[in-house]
């Protein structure tokens, strides 16, 4: 990629994420990425392990993931460079943790019907400190030698319409923007070429966001195909949006998701980070 490199959409330990925060910083600076976002799912924490250690490397922009719901759909929202202090976040991102503990012990229970052994005490272990989702089931089932590997835990028993893909009622598109809007960041529509949408329902939900005050969208999410990001590219110009592009980054050995690589926004596109101050 030519240019500075920045990536936008990582994951920690603090929700379904590999490396620490600290680890993750270091492999940035190692690569490097000149400017980089943790948008962990539905949590701040790794701004707070981040606290007073002293760290060079990419500018860092805080940020976050947060689940929200669109016609009965889930869809997840980038909240850039936001305040990791706003109290108010704080408190709204309190009931999103809720509901996944509560989504958490549902998927327990579905898996104990179908005869598989307790998980949920796994899947906290897994967890750690961090956010509890189905990633953390996979890596227990897997421990638990019901499934060879994570893949497979997804495909048999996690994944979209298998037994452990429990709906939760997330807060509406629009109360996600509105969140992320008074915690002083950006919003963003993450990865939209992967929610299984038509060409059709995809324009719709990118026309909604934009009318509920989101301000930018993610054109590139780790490595993909160029006819899709060219696509992507137009609807984020014909929708006045700003662009954003991040590798969704969870685990080392994803290469389609890798840190700070992926191609690069067209020219035809906006940066978000152009709001973030300069990137030489």
């Amino acid at each position: 990629m030519n240019g500075p490199s920045i990536d936008l959409h990582t994951h920690t330990t603090c929700s379904d994420g590999s490396l620490s925060p600290l680890e993750l910083l270091e492999l940035a600076a190692e690569r490097g990425v000149d400017m980089l976002s943790i948008t962990d799912h539905d949590t701040l924490a790794a701004y707070d392990a981040l606290t007073n250690v002293p760290r060079t490397g990419p500018q860092l922009v805080p940020g976050l993931e947060i689940s929200a719901q669109w016609q009965r759909r889930d869809v997840h929202i980038l909240g850039l460079n936001v305040d990791p202090a706003s109290t108010r976040l704080r408190e709204r991102l309190q009931g999103q943790q809720h509901a996944r503990e509560q989504r958490a012990e549902r998927i327990a229970r579905r898996l104990a019907r179908r005869r598989l052994p307790d998980t949920l005490a796994g899947a906290r272990r897994h967890a750690g400190d961090g956010v509890i989702g189905r990633p953390h089931f996979a890596a227990c089932l897997v421990e638990l030698g019901v499934v060879p590997d994570v893949a497979t835990a997804f495909r048999k028993y996690l994944g979209a319409g298998k037994v452990g893909d429990v709906r939760t009622q997330w807060p509406s598109l629009h109360e996600v923007t509105e969140w992320i809007d008074e915690a002083g960041g950006v919003p963003v529509l993450a990865h939209p070429a992967k929610y299984g949408l038509t060409a059709t329902r995809l324009r719709l939900l990118i026309a909604d966001f934009k009318r509920h005050g989101g301000t930018a969208l993610e054109v590139v999410s780790g490595l993909q195909q160029e006819a899709q990001t060219r696509v992507l590219a137009k609807l984020c110009a014909d929708n006045e949006l700003l662009a954003s592009r991040g590798s969704d980054f969870h685990h080392r050995d994803q290469r389609w998701a890798d840190l700070g690589r992926g191609p690069a926004l067209p020219r035809s596109v906006q940066p978000v980070w152009s709001r973030f101050g300069d990137v030489s």
